[in-house]
């Protein structure tokens, strides 16, 4: 018998060393949509947008949860913002409610 962790211990530090390195990824992401903004870069604003997207769903996968689970959380939470009237993104421009037509579109 070798003296080597057990695999499930190894397996779980890979994990949270996975999530760690997700949010890091995160707030680069974040990072450089910011820069994108200031310098009016639509390419590298859209980049950093995309990338905190996918990245929200592989930080859902590693932390254990289905990516139809952050769906329907995503749903119910733009369904509240419209209902809060969220920084009046609504009102004003009618945002949410176009938002959430987009992801759940009645038939």
């Amino acid at each position: 018998m070798t003296g080597g962790a057990p695999v499930a211990e190894v397996d779980i530090v890979k994990g949270l060393k996975a999530i760690e390195e997700i949010k890091v990824e995160m707030l680069k992401a974040q990072w450089a949509m910011q820069e994108g903004s200031l310098r009016g870069s639509e390419g590298d604003m859209l980049q950093g947008l995309a990338d905190l997207v996918a990245l929200s769903y592989l930080l859902t996968r590693r932390m254990g949860f289905d990516f139809s689970k952050l769906d329907r959380t995503l749903l119910q939470r733009l369904e509240e913002w419209k209902t809060e009237d969220h920084h009046k993104v609504e009102t004003q421009w009618g945002d949410i409610s176009l938002l959430l037509s987009y992801l759940a579109p009645e038939d």
